[in-house]
């Protein structure tokens, strides 16, 4: 059963409906072919597909401006298979319980069995970018790749950095989120052997996942626990300074933003997470976080605008619009 906002997003890519099933037959085969623990890991990542947002903006700017019927999926399986290892590393580091509304998979079979198969998933990965035997497409998900790992480590040196500016902020989610939108929506572009729009569509990538990953963290304050399958305040909890909380501390009064600075120091996170809500919310943290995730995505929507006009390039201005307003 889809929710309202699932059904506009299968809608917004009926364009390449086609191409994301072939995905899926491809992504299931990467996993495919253990038995065992490594086979029971496999299938539970299956179940528990996501949006694929980044197969999406792979298929959309290699259709968007070279309207081909056969374009390799490969490239689409490798960031994905990425991407689904750094999401089983970071519930590891931050002691998720879900994933996705269903069990993380450290809960499931531990930690030690969860890094290694975020490890299969990275070498699977690799196999898959040297078997296309494209240069251009390694070199782009490789680079990455690297950045991620640069993210995530960025991520946990700041944790409970309660002095984060808005700067470093920018600097980790760029690396750790936008980085692999950026290489999807590149390494889609070459395969069309157009260098130019390739760079451009890395560009958009870039400013994409920029604005979606702002737009995830105002959901850790303002989600749905039921759709988000995460409790509200849990980046909060894990000592995760995002944007709002950074702009409320900044911009905020100073005696009430010290209070709360005191408060975040002392560990006692659960039970005044409303006192953080409220201050971010009276600081206008909240809108000036959405206007950051939204001026991202406007600027990327100028790098599109003189593609010609087709359902590709309506898909991705609609996906982009989708990034900044989602509710999981």
């Amino acid at each position: 059963m889809y929710t309202a906002m699932e059904q506009t997003l299968r809608g917004t890519l009926a364009p390449i409906r086609t191409g994301l099933d072939e995905f899926e037959r491809a992504f299931a085969e990467a996993l495919a072919g253990h038995a065992g623990l490594i086979g029971e890991m496999a299938s539970h990542v299956l179940a528990s597909p996501g949006k694929r947002i980044r197969p999406a903006m792979y298929l959309l700017c290699a259709y968007a401006h070279d309207d081909r019927e056969a374009v390799s999926i490969d490239g689409a399986v490798a960031i994905e298979l990425i991407h689904t290892a750094t999401l089983l590393h970071d519930d590891v580091n931050d002691g998720a319980e879900q994933r996705r509304g269903r069990p993380a998979m450290n809960r499931l079979w531990g930690n030690l069995a969860a890094v290694l198969m975020g490890d299969h998933l990275f070498a699977r990965a690799f196999r898959i970018m040297v078997e296309l035997d494209n240069p251009l497409v390694l070199r782009a998900i490789s680079a990455a790749t690297e950045r991620v790992a640069v993210g995530e480590l960025l991520q946990v040196q700041e944790t409970h950095n309660i002095a984060l500016d808005e700067k470093q902020y920018l600097n980790i989610i760029g690396n750790k989120t936008a980085s692999l939108f950026a290489a999807a929506c590149e390494s889609g572009s070459l395969q069309t052997g157009d260098d130019m729009w390739a760079e451009r569509f890395r560009e958009f990538g870039e400013l994409v996942g920029l604005g979606f990953q702002i737009a995830d963290d105002l959901l850790d304050y303002l989600g749905d626990e039921d759709i988000t399958g995460k409790p509200q305040g849990n980046d909060l909890r894990e000592g995760k300074i995002t944007l709002p909380l950074i702009f409320a501390l900044r911009d905020g009064p100073s005696a009430e933003a010290a209070d709360i600075r005191e408060f975040l120091k002392s560990g006692s996170r659960e039970n005044g997470f409303g006192d953080v809500v409220e201050f971010v919310r009276a600081c206008g943290g909240f809108e000036y976080a959405q206007e950051r995730a939204q001026a991202y995505c406007t600027q990327a929507l100028s790098l599109i605008e003189d593609l010609s006009e087709s359902p590709y390039k309506d898909a991705l201005q609609a996906l982009v619009a989708h990034a900044v307003r989602r509710q999981a």
